[in-house]
């Protein structure tokens, strides 16, 4: 049961409603009895009865969500719980609503951004494909019946052809063996950190995978903050639901600098991944005693900069693409057309 995997969208619309619930003056176990019957997920929808069940059963409705982590994470839980020692769960379940659909916003902004990149590159896949398998052997069988000497880029061409005609039922097994190898790769801690550092300074997708990881870092501790929750706290669910090994190492060290009397900037600028617009609003934020808001403006700044960065590399990978086609396709028509070039020269000094 613990392992369920619900949507970010069911969860935020979950968490909306049931803030309106509760607003309203519902009962947290009506509330949760009425979302689980109007839930069309049915995933959602036994994850909703078991925390009533635990709800109904004496816990506190923080500890029931905690039983699911794979739907609620420790930042959810923890705001909730926060909510419940303060009274306060209307607005922090609006907070988290308002979290929740910033991320969501995020995502499907990211993911529009390159869907039609990959569609290109994908058709283009399926053209390199076709052609490879099916027009190229025709030519390759022509010119060998015609017994021509073949060109150097004829003879690459032919050969990748016939190695994909005999050996192109091996590709699945070889892409999924790669699959398996990144996860392997990836599931141990020096492997976790090398991927998690490429990810942050890799060409192209670097800065864009930066921004993100700041931004998401922003928002969390702003909204831990603003609940109410303790500097130190709040780094600590942070640095554990961060996603990336790398800035869980960062907040660590700020975490640790914090704890010792020393202000939250001074390791961020150490670290050299967060912009300086970021650091000196957290600068001014402690100054003025006002952390929280300052975070929030920061997270905004970085939203925009993100959906920013995605529209400069969208519009940098389209013509790339473009060009990357047109050189593919060309190769392999000039390795195509070549031999038959030098058949009619051939022929015209005849």
């Amino acid at each position: 049961m613990n392992g369920i995997r619900v949507k970010l969208a069911d969860v935020q619309l979950f968490t909306e409603r049931l803030g309106t619930l509760l607003h309203a003056g519902i009962p947290l176990i009506r509330s949760l009895t009425t979302l689980g019957n109007q839930t069309e997920n049915e995933a959602l929808k036994k994850v909703l009865a078991g925390i009533r069940r635990e709800v109904e059963g004496g816990g506190s409705f923080s500890e029931a969500l905690a039983r699911y982590p794979g739907v609620f994470n420790d930042y959810y839980v923890h705001l909730i719980r926060t909510g419940e020692a303060g009274g306060i769960m209307e607005g922090v379940l609006g907070q988290l609503a308002r979290s929740l659909e910033k991320e969501i916003h995020l995502r499907e902004s990211v993911l529009k951004a390159f869907t039609y990149p990959v569609i290109v590159l994908v058709i283009a896949c399926l053209a390199v494909t076709f052609l490879m398998i099916f027009i190229v052997p025709v030519f390759a069988k022509t010119y060998d019946m015609m017994h021509v000497t073949l060109p150097l880029p004829t003879l690459i061409l032919v050969g990748l052809s016939r190695w994909m005609i005999r050996f192109g039922w091996s590709l699945p097994i070889i892409i999924s063996g790669l699959i398996w190898g990144y996860k392997r790769f990836g599931g141990v801690h020096w492997g976790k950190v090398a991927l998690d550092r490429f990810k942050l300074r890799a060409p192209l997708f670097g800065d864009l995978n930066r921004k993100v990881a700041v931004s998401r870092f922003v928002r969390t501790l702003g909204s831990l903050i603003t609940s109410g929750v303790n500097m130190i706290e709040s780094l600590r669910v942070t640095r554990e639901v961060s996603g990336n090994v790398v800035i869980s190492a960062i907040v660590a060290q700020v975490e640790a600098a914090v704890s010792q009397g020393e202000r939250v900037v001074g390791p961020l600028k150490k670290a050299d991944l967060f912009p300086p617009m970021v650091t000196e609003m957290f600068a001014a934020g402690e100054e003025a005693g006002a952390l929280d808001e300052m975070l929030g403006k920061a997270a905004d700044f970085l939203d925009r900069d993100v959906d920013q960065t995605v529209g400069r590399l969208v519009s940098l990978l389209e013509p790339l693409l473009t060009l990357l086609l047109a050189c593919l396709i060309g190769f392999i028509a000039m390795a195509i057309y070549l031999p038959m070039f030098d058949l009619i020269r051939e022929v015209a000094v005849k």
